[in-house]
C-alpha cells in the first residue's frame, strides 16, 4: 500500500452539513482543499475568535471520516458541546454555509505498521471513539486485516451512545470485528469490559478522558501487557 501523502495547512473551511446526535455532541461535515490528506487517527484543529477578548483560540477534533470522502472534498468531526468551553459555544451557534478557520492534518495517534498484522483491541469512553471510526474501516477496508478487531466503549446512559448504527454495520460486514458496550449509569466502567475482553497478544489503542486511559493503562501493564503494545490519545 503506498503511504498517504500529507500536507499541513492553514485553510478556511465551509459548514456543509450539522447533525446533533445526542444532547450534547454534534457531528460536523466541512469542506477541505482538493489536495488535503490525513492519516487514519489524526485531527484537524478549528481556529476561532473569543468574541469577548478578541484572541484566537484553537481546540483539536479527531477525524471520524476516510480518506475518500476527503478525496470528495469534505471531512467529518466530532464535536463535544461544552457549555462553559472556550471554542464549542461558539461551534454550537454556527450554520450551514459558514466559514471556520482550520489547521491541519495534525497527530501522531495512528495504527502502527507492527499493528496491522495482530489483533487490535479500541477502548474508549465518550467521543474519544472519534479517531476510532477513521482507524476501523481504514484496517478493514484498506489494510484489509486479517486479524481480529474489537471495539470497546464506554457511555454514561444508552441515549449517549455514538455512531451505533455504522459500527452495526461494519459488524454485519466483517465478521472479524466485534463492538461491545458498557453503561456506567447501570452496567459499570469500561475496564470491566475491558477485563473480560483481553487479549494477550492484541495491541491497544485508548482514547477518551485521562483518567480512564491511566487506569485502563494500568489493569493492561499489570496483565503482562508491554508498553509499547499500548497506544493512547487524551482528551482533556
Amino acid at each position: 500500500m503506498e503511504p498517504i501523502k500529507q500536507k499541513f495547512s492553514r485553510f478556511e473551511s465551509e459548514i456543509l452539513d450539522i447533525v446533533k446526535l445526542t444532547e450534547n455532541v454534534k457531528h460536523l461535515k466541512i469542506s477541505v482543499p482538493n489536495d488535503f490528506s490525513f492519516i487514519p487517527g489524526q485531527y484537524i484543529s478549528i481556529i476561532m475568535d473569543n468574541p469577548k477578548t478578541k484572541i484566537k483560540l484553537r481546540r483539536p477534533y479527531s477525524i471520524v471520516s476516510t480518506n475518500k470522502e476527503a478525496k470528495k472534498g469534505y471531512i467529518e468531526l466530532c464535536v463535544k458541546i461544552i457549555e462553559k468551553g472556550n471554542i464549542t459555544p461558539l461551534l454550537d451557534k454556527l450554520k450551514v454555509g459558514d466559514k471556520i478557520e482550520c489547521l491541519g492534518s495534525l497527530g501522531e495517534f495512528k495504527i502502527s505498521k507492527e499493528s496491522e498484522n495482530k489483533n487490535i483491541i479500541f477502548i474508549s469512553t465518550g467521543v474519544g471513539i472519534a479517531p476510532f471510526m477513521s482507524m476501523i474501516p481504514y484496517l478493514l477496508e484498506e489494510v484489509k486485516s486479517k486479524e481480529k478487531i474489537i471495539l470497546i466503549t464506554g457511555y454514561k446512559s444508552e441515549k449517549d451512545v455514538l455512531y451505533n448504527k455504522e459500527i452495526k454495520d461494519f459488524e454485519k460486514k466483517y465478521n472479524k470485528f466485534s463492538n461491545y458496550i458498557i453503561l456506567s449509569e447501570s452496567q459499570g466502567r469500561v475496564q470491566s469490559l475491558v477485563d473480560e475482553k483481553f487479549d494477550k497478544n492484541a495491541d491497544y489503542y485508548i482514547c477518551g478522558l485521562k483518567d480512564m486511559i491511566s487506569s485502563v493503562n494500568l489493569l493492561l501493564l499489570k496483565k503482562g501487557i508491554l508498553g509499547k503494545n499500548i497506544y493512547t490519545e487524551k482528551y482533556n
